[in-house]
């Protein structure tokens, strides 16, 4: 049987057509399936949106959970301060008893007020409060507030020979400066000091 060269070429010429056809139909249904990029970004900010919302809400919850907890802490430290402090008020109460009879050189007073001398401090230190060590303690501005300087025979210059006012520190925290009088030297050297000021002085002058 003889073969039609002109079918043959015919045939081949209607597959060949027939293929971009089909591609162009994967080509359609491929764009059809692709995510449209405003509906995605919009699902996006949603998403984001729903996170922020739960982590506010979170934080919220921690900052109340911190302030319960900082209350309660407050609290207690009070109680333990306030239970500390029960038996100094007794003495203060026995102390004015007898106060109050009009006999203030009574063993009873004395003894009322050793106890609340001997109390008080105590129950400062075991809260962490200590006395700051000022007399004969070369000054520190760090602990001490000088309220004057004055000569002194029997103090180096520049140390504390007199305090004032008691200085207490909490911790390492200085809450309240020693108030003090610092030591300027002997007369002697105090004047000496003073005559070389002031032959620095009258130099920087000239």
């Amino acid at each position: 049987m003889m073969v039609n060269p002109d079918e043959v070429n015919s045939e081949e010429a209607q597959e060949e057509t027939a293929e971009p056809e089909d591609c162009g139909d994967v080509e359609a249904s491929g764009e059809e399936d692709a995510p449209d990029p405003l509906e995605e970004a919009l699902r996006e900010a949603e998403e984001y949106k729903d996170r922020w919302i739960r982590l506010a809400a979170e934080f919220d919850n921690y900052k109340k959970r911190r302030t319960r907890e900082f209350d309660a802490l407050v609290q207690s430290a009070s109680e333990n301060l306030i239970r500390d402090l029960l038996p100094v008020l007794d003495s203060v109460a026995r102390a004015l008893e007898h106060r109050g009879d009009g006999d203030e050189d009574s063993e009873g007073y004395k003894e009322g007020v050793a106890m609340i001398m001997e109390g008080f401090p105590k129950v400062l230190q075991r809260r962490g409060l200590s006395e700051i060590e000022a007399a004969g303690q070369p000054f520190d501005p760090n602990y001490h507030e000088a309220l004057m300087q004055m000569a002194s025979e029997d103090h180096a210059e520049g140390l504390v020979m007199a305090v004032v006012e008691r200085g207490y520190s909490l911790g390492d925290k200085v809450i309240r400066p020693a108030k003090v009088v610092v030591s300027g030297g002997s007369p002697g050297e105090a004047s000496e000091n003073e005559e070389d000021g002031e032959k620095e002085s009258e130099a920087r002058q000239s």
